[in-house]
Formats: structure tokens, sequence, C-alpha cells
């Protein structure tokens, strides 16, 4: 369903044409949107610190997508690309040099001051690519809303997260790598976006998943400080794991990859020349040794000088308590949802979904269920998530107890017509807040979608361009309070309510489900 409606496409010579501080950059121009792709912000040797790109004479192209990094354990082979329908993805070409970024802009004049909004791609800290979905996009964003669009890629996994620091000084911060460039990256849209018609004073950091890890971790590096003035954390905080992990074991897997290698001080420089299959390769048998898997084991390294740690362990710095957040996550994050149509389904064929998960407890959260999401089917308790949202809220009643500028909290809670209906989970509001939900198919509800669409990219620009996520489109959105805890649920219907989950979390987190361990799927109930 294609609903762009282009005025022409645009690429000359000398059109459209950008001065940046190390040369000049062609775009094109697609209907009212200028577009810059694959744009080098940096340039690191492997382990090493990212450093400015060099100069060049003349014109270069910025015409097509960058690099984005290796994945270790990348392969099509034998796979079969599961689960595009709900969440559409590409696939991309790969190098460990993929510090590049990507722009979309309704101006190109100096004196524009548009507001710009930076994203950070999910994927933990192990994956992905700014490419990857087609919901990042940012034609849509920037065509309807009259913001500047950025995504960036970066060094990850390996390459942007090995804690090398025992082989010398120069590695002290190999385990932040990945960091790194993304500060990189920001300090370039601090020196050249005003020639791509952004404000370099109003930027917004935004990402979801670990993309959203990315910004509560950048709110806690110092050297990423004046270059950021807004946050959007989108299902991508977590009480440990991805945001700030175990230095103990990243220090492990860094000191049995060099063991595995047979390197020391004395050759350690051998270490940023050998295939990289043979460098994977002796990262891998390390995190066997430790009994991690290769996609949980990365994270930024918590040193407390360069990056200071999670800060639902450490709190908030202080240097960030004027920025204004918005944070929020799905109803169903990582569990499937009950398929079938569920107004065919009698009260206990709904209930008995629910027990299969919450057992004697099935009742109690069956009313706090009903309580918090009254409009949503009560089988849906059964796929509540119970790993992002006390994290949500944590996070959000520290930080309105620690900071001086307001906290905005969302709930999502679209019911897909897929199989009958289903609580879209992690990623699925990606369509949404990109404004890009009427090109997928599975996300499309007459009447519903384009409304919700509007909505929730409405409040996103909203709050990159004045710090509050209010617009015409909304209820009035009040800033979360530890006595009010008001919410915008974004659904089939859209509401601001108050205290809403508080209990049903509380329930959950009691019961210590262990569902997502030993539960694949829940069985389909039709009639």
């Amino acid at each position: 369903m294609n609903i762009r409606e282009k005025k022409g496409f645009v690429c000359e010579e000398d059109y459209p044409v950008v001065q940046t501080t190390e040369g000049k950059l062609r775009g094109y121009v697609d209907g009212d949107v200028f577009c810059f792709r694959g744009v080098d912000y940096a340039w690191a040797e492997r382990f090493q610190m990212p450093e400015p790109p060099k100069s060049w004479e003349g014109i270069q192209d910025a015409l097509d997508y960058g690099y984005g990094c290796p994945e270790m354990s990348y392969s099509l082979k034998g796979k079969s690309p599961k689960g595009q329908f709900m969440v559409p993805q590409r696939f991309w070409s790969i190098s460990e040099h993929c510090q590049n970024l990507n722009i979309w802009t309704p101006s190109i004049d100096p004196e524009a001051k548009k507001p710009v909004m930076v994203w950070f791609h999910g994927g933990g800290f192990f994956g992905g690519c700014s490419t990857q979905l087609y919901s990042y996009e940012g034609w849509e964003m920037s065509h309807n809303y009259d913001v500047v669009i950025v995504t960036v890629n970066h060094r990850l996994n390996m390459l942007g997260f090995l804690d090398l620091s025992e082989l010398g000084e120069e590695y002290r911060n190999s385990g932040n790598l990945g960091m790194a460039d993304l500060v990189e990256a920001l300090r370039w849209v601090k020196r050249n976006i005003t020639a791509f018609g952004g404000d370099p004073d109003n930027v917004t950091i935004y990402g979801q998943s670990g993309g959203g890890g990315k910004v509560s971790t950048l709110m806690q590096i110092p050297s990423a400080d004046g270059l950021y003035h807004r946050a959007i954390i989108q299902s991508g905080v977590m009480r440990s794991g991805l945001l700030g992990g175990d230095r103990e074991l990243s220090r492990k897997i860094g000191q049995k990859t060099v063991k595995n290698l047979n390197l020391n001080r004395d050759n350690r420089k051998e270490i940023e020349t050998m295939e990289y299959e043979t460098l994977a390769a002796a990262v891998a048998k390390a995190c066997e040794e430790e009994k991690n898997h290769l996609f949980t084991v990365w994270s930024p390294v918590a040193d407390g000088e360069y990056f200071v740690g999670n800060p639902l362990h450490t709190g908030f710095r202080k240097e960030t308590k004027h920025i204004p957040v918005l944070i929020g996550s799905c109803v169903c994050e990582f569990l499937p949802s009950p398929v079938g149509r569920k107004e065919n389904w009698t009260e206990e064929q709904k209930k008995a979904v629910v027990k299969e998960r919450f057992g004697e407890e099935t009742e109690a959260v069956t009313k706090a269920f009903a309580e918090a999401y009254p409009e949503l089917d009560p089988s849906y308790a059964a796929a509540v998530d119970h790993e992002i949202r006390p994290a949500v809220l944590d996070f959000s009643s520290r930080r309105t107890k620690e900071a001086e500028a307001p906290v905005y909290n969302y709930v999502f809670a679209f019911e897909s017509p897929l199989l009958g209906g289903q609580l879209t989970g992690h990623n699925g509001d990606l369509h949404f807040m990109f404004h890009n939900a009427l090109y997928m198919e599975a996300m499309y509800k007459k009447d519903i979608t384009a409304r919700l669409q509007d909505e929730m990219a409405g409040a996103w620009a909203s709050f990159a361009k004045t710090g509050s996520p209010n617009g015409e489109q909304l209820p009035c959105w009040k800033p979360y309070t530890e006595e009010k805890k008001a919410c915008m649920i974004y659904g089939d219907q859209t509401i601001l309510r108050e205290n809403h989950d508080r209990d049903l979390i509380t329930l959950i987190e009691e019961k210590n489900c262990n569902l997502c361990k030993k539960y694949k799927k829940h069985k389909t109930i039709t009639k």
C-alpha cells in the first residue's frame, strides 16, 4: 500500500550539494525531502577510538546506504526469514568500517534550524543496522512533521564491546567503542547539521530495544554531554543485562579471547590485523567457555569513568537532570499473544490461556489486567510483559525524583488483525512512531492505523520540537509523577490513565514467571 504522494525526484550535478566540515556531499530530493545516505561521520582502526573522517576534494556522492557492522554469527544458510510479515526487514552489506549515517531533511537552508532527531537502531549491542527495518525510513517523519531525521550505524558485538584492557592502555576503552562511535556521530551532527537545515542546539536522541539502551547509556557518558537535548527510550531499559552488565564478565571474555589467540602485550597488535573469522572464532569460544550466548554477552562496560553505569543502579548523573525524557514499552513485548478470534471464545477458554502461565494467580492477574486495560480482551493477560515494563516504571519513578525535567510515560497496546487479533509486541511500535504503519499490511485496521500513527509520530515530533509530546491530536499528556504515574496508552483507543498498571506488574513480578525460558508459543484456540 503506497501512501506517499511524490512531487518528483531531483539529483543534479550540483544539486542538492551540501558543504560539510570535511567536504561537499551530493544527495537527492525525493518529493519535498532532501536525502543523504551513507555519510561517514568517523573512521577507526579495529579496537581503536573513532576519529573524524578525513577531508576530501570535490563532491562525494551520498546516494547509497553505508555498511552495517558484521554480526559474528550472521548467516543465511539454512535459515528462514521468519517474522518479516509483521516487521519487514532488509539484508545489508557489512564492513568493520561502518561509522556512517543517513539524513532526511525538509530543507538544506542553514538558516532553517529544524529540530533534529537522531535514531539508534535495535538489535541489542550485538546486531542490527540503521537500514535493517523498513520502518526506519525517515521520509514520512521529515515530510509530515518538518524535522531532520538522522539514523546511525556503529560498531557492535566484539568490534564495539570486547574488553581488551589487559593488553595495555591503548585498549583501555575497547569495551565501549560502540558507544564512542555514537558520541562521535553526535559530534558530527553538532558540527554539520546546520548545513542540512537542522538546529544543533535542538537534538533529540531516540531508539528502541537495544537502541533505547544506547540512549540510556549515552545519558551516563560524560563525553556526550551537550550533544543532545532530549531523550526518547522505547522498550530499552532493564534492571540488568543489556545496559551496563557484568563488568567482570566482560573482562573474562576479553581475557579468554586473548588466551585463545595466544596473544600478550608483546604481540598485541596482531589482534588489529588478523582475519575477522579467526578473531570471531576465538571470541565465540570464549563466550562458550563462560556459558554465555553471543547475543546477550555484549553491553557497554561500566567503568565508572567513561560510562558511569546503569542509572537504575547508580542513579542519574546531575549533568543530565535538565533533559526531558519520553519512555515506554509494549503491553506485550517478547511473549506471543494467544492466537484466534477472542470474541468467539468462552470465558473458560480465555481463563485457560491465562492459567497456563499464572496458575492459581489467574483470577487476581485477570482482574488486575482488566482494570489496567479494560478495552483489551482478558486473554491477553497471558502475554503481558514482565521484563521491560517493571524497569520502565522504576526508571520513571527514579528519574522523577532525581531530575528537574519532566518524564512522559507510555504503553503501546495496539491489536493487529493478524490471526484473529494479536497484541503487537517488541518492534511493533516502530511502524507507528516513524509514521510508516500504513505500509505494513499486518498493521492495517481501517480508521485506526492512520489515526494511531498520526498520534504517535506527532507526539514524538512535538517532543523533539518543544520537550513536550502534547499536540492537537492527543488527550492532554501529563508528566509522570510518583503520585499519579500518568501513562499514555496507545491502541485502538488512545487514552491517558493514572496509576493504571502498578498492581498488575506487582502481581506478575511476585509470580516470578519463567515463561520465557520454557514456553515457545500459546496454543491456538478456534471456534
